[in-house]
């Protein structure tokens, strides 16, 4: 039984609010003498809570991404994005995966789009050099 009439460690807290997800879990473990399955579970439920508190509408948004983790998303980025996720939420692989990806289908900006007003001043840039390389060629060959 995970948590059922026990104390959640408070080393374990504060390894969850540091973002070591996997050091709560070795320390759930050790203190109450549970299998990974079972720690695992009742460290994330405490997870899902402190996040469910620390949000403003009172429920856990899953969906949220770290701002540089939608940074590295709106350049196209994914792998930068899932390597975030994972330093900052202290998650595994699969589950940091599984944000971005839900992130991504119900996000406004689509993957690998730059927030607005950013592409385009690069575009514009480069659809000048063209223009003056054509120009500049045309000139040379005496058009």
């Amino acid at each position: 039984m995970s948590g059922a009439g026990r104390d959640f460690p408070a080393d374990a807290r504060a390894a969850l609010e540091a973002g070591q997800l996997i050091e709560a879990i070795k320390i759930v473990r050790q203190t109450h003498g549970l299998d990974l399955a079972e720690a695992k579970d009742w460290v994330e439920r405490e997870r899902d809570a402190a996040v469910a508190v620390a949000s403003p509408t009172g429920r856990a948004d899953r969906h949220d991404l770290p701002g540089a983790a939608e940074a590295a998303l709106a350049g196209g980025r994914m792998i930068d994005a899932i390597k975030i996720v994972r330093a900052e939420r202290g998650l595994g692989l699969k589950e940091a995966k599984e944000l971005v990806d839900r992130h991504i289908a119900h996000s406004d900006t689509p993957f690998g789009h730059a927030e607005p007003g950013k592409l385009p001043g690069v575009l514009a840039w480069i659809v000048l050099l063209v223009v003056l390389v054509a120009g500049g060629a045309w000139v040379v060959v005496g058009g």
